[in-house]
């Protein structure tokens, strides 16, 4: 048995020693209790895993009290194959008096959640927070909450060099390109997430606009936002501002812009102060940014119809783009990627789908169906999971929602993209945490790609509301924040064992710990980083725990805005909005940062 409140070695130390200096000691709730450190929600299912102790009972605690308020009978012991735990669940959903409690299970104990009808506030503040705090181009002060003090990150955007020469520019042009959100643990940022980041946080308040107010983001000294919108919307026209920057005159886009070596994590935003390139161009991140002008016409049409009036006039200017140039075009030059990531996106159907769809729902305009149709084959196939280089379930979702759609093909529509979510419900259901994450989808951001299929299992419930949707989300919330055989929580700054070290060159260059981040989670797939890859050389570790909290490894600790997009769609469904304060969003505890 393993023996009460042992302090671990966080998986980061047993192999980093070397890399990063001392190992991270956590004093932890006992081995094998796994919770969803953050809580559960009343009037849902609530249930922990337990490995096998050899114990049949469980009890729910008053953790203020010590009082037992919940006893309950363990299920049979069944070995999850992923984890290579042998589990067993405790099942607590009759439990909706709001507190905060442990599982117990003999003496062992677990880390502390709350049950309550609003869990999830916070953390879903603090998520889409992150995005503000992840802005370039602008003074941020942020003393009331994270500390983040910013001065101007990446001035020099505003006079960004082209890396190349083609008909439309000369090597050497230089762009104002300032503005828009760091994509992830460097400073680059990019059209492809940029374009799907946004268009996450858009269809979230499309989802619930009722959930969204003016004030609820406490927006830090200098950042600056529209006090006529709901704070979200303010956050995302930021980025949709900096993503028209980067569409050229033929309504063709940039690819990204950042500067031509990797900064070092001593660099903060303002003193890095390397020239910043405009480097290729992509037709399929142009059609994301045009699929996200699409969404951004409708959300801001009854809040802001001239800006909505300019979204749709640049989607027209994309689409007009992209019925003239009928290839996938991904250019390359000699050193664009010297300090900055690809995101070679080849083939580029799956994103014109995209923008069709999103078209046809926004305008409903009968010639996107006909694209559609045109591409039927493409279009009914099975999707995956929607991600920067493949958003076919993304392109079905926004025709099945469209309206004056024809009824006959939306029907088959439906049906391919419900078949999949019901494909999800199955692999939750076998899997022994309830994550919906398959053998071969523990790869580079494997926490999003669960957050992701809970994202879609949402947007199938606006298709037919069946409750194991929403309870299969949920699930992935779960997983998210510690139901998991790491007992981690993959959000930065939530829950009782959050990642002490992400990947992220804002925190170690100013020392501040930005809550709300999405990391990548368990990779094991060898050859991320090469952390990663010689932990797993070295370490028989079952693929759900293929996880290092260490700087240096960005395949599994990297947060990206993609990413948290998918946490900020999950979250945003199930949160109220409440008035916050400063001081209810600060963390409670300290994040020891390594250049410290």
């Amino acid at each position: 048995m393993q023996s009460k409140k042992l302090c671990r070695l966080v998986l980061a130390g047993l192999s980093m020693l070397g890399t990063c200096g001392a190992a991270v000691l956590a004093e932890a709730a006992d081995a094998g209790m796994h919770v969803d450190q953050v809580g559960y929600l009343t009037g849902y299912e609530k249930a922990a895993m337990v490995t096998d102790s050899g114990e049949d009972d469980f009890n729910i605690i008053d953790s203020k009290t010590g009082q037992v308020v919940f006893t309950g009978k363990l299920t049979a012991a069944k070995h999850d194959e992923l984890s290579e735990e042998k589990l067993r669940r405790a099942d607590f959903t009759p439990l909706n008096t709001p507190g905060t409690y442990k599982l117990k299970v003999g003496s062992r104990e677990s880390y502390d959640f709350a049950i309550g009808d609003n869990v999830y506030a916070v953390p879903t503040v603090q998520t889409w927070r992150s995005f503000t705090l992840s802005r370039s181009g602008t003074p941020l002060n942020d003393k009331d909450v994270t500390g983040l003090q910013i001065k101007m990150g990446h001035a020099q955007d505003s006079a960004a060099q082209v890396y190349f020469t083609d008909k439309l520019n000369q090597k050497g042009d230089k762009v104002n390109v300032s503005g828009g959100w760091y994509d992830a643990g460097d400073y680059g940022k990019y059209t492809t997430t940029g374009a799907i980041a946004a268009a996450e946080l858009l269809l979230a308040y499309e989802a619930h606009p009722g959930h969204f107010t003016k004030g609820q983001l406490l927006f830090p000294t200098g950042a600056q936002h529209d006090n006529q919108l709901p704070d979200a919307l303010s956050e995302v026209k930021y980025e949709l501002n900096f993503l028209k920057k980067m569409m050229r005159r033929d309504g063709s886009t940039f690819h990204k812009v950042a500067g031509a070596q990797w900064p070092g994590f001593d660099k903060s935003p303002d003193t890095d102060t390397q020239e910043r390139f405009l480097y290729s161009t992509c037709t399929a991140s142009t059609a994301m940014y045009g699929a996200s002008l699409a969404i951004g016409a409708r959300v801001y049409q009854n809040l802001d119809a001239a800006y909505a009036k300019e979204l749709q006039k640049d989607a027209d200017k994309v689409w007009n783009y992209l019925s003239r140039t009928k290839e996938s075009i991904y250019r390359v030059d000699e050193g664009q990627e010297s300090g900055s990531g690809p995101y070679n996106d080849t083939n580029d159907i799956q994103e014109r789908l995209w923008m069709a769809a999103e078209m046809m729902r926004t305008t409903g305009d009968k010639r996107y169906e006909a694209y559609l149709k045109a591409h039927k084959a493409e279009f009914l196939q099975a999707p995956g999971f929607f991600t920067w280089d493949n958003t076919l379930a993304l392109a079905q979702f926004a025709y099945a929602m469209a309206k004056n759609a024809d009824a006959g093909f939306q029907a088959e529509v439906k049906q391919v993209y419900l078949a999949y979510a019901d494909k999800i419900v199955g692999k939750i259901k076998q899997d022994g945490f309830g994550c919906a994450l398959s053998k071969d989808e523990y790869t580079w951001a494997s926490t999003k790609n669960a957050l992701t299929q809970g994202d879609m299992l949402l947007m199938a419930y606006q298709l037919q509301p069946k409750a194991e949707y929403e309870e299969g989300a949920l699930s992935q919330i779960h997983y998210m924040f510690g139901r998991n055989s790491l007992d981690k929580s993959f959000l930065t700054g939530m829950g009782s064992n959050p990642p002490e070290h992400p990947h992220n060159r804002i925190h170690e260059s100013t020392g501040a710990y930005v809550p709300g981040l999405l990391v990548g989670g368990p990779n094991h797939i060898k050859g991320g980083d090469p952390d990663q890859t010689k932990y797993l050389e070295e370490n028989k570790v079952p693929v759900a725990k293929s996880y290092l909290d260490v700087l240096t490894s960005w395949s599994t600790n990297e947060y990206a805005i993609d990413y948290t997009g998918t946490a900020a769609y999950a979250l945003a469904w199930f949160a109220k909005p409440v008035k916050l304060t400063a001081d209810e969003l600060k963390l409670k505890r300290d994040f020891p940062s390594i250049t410290k």
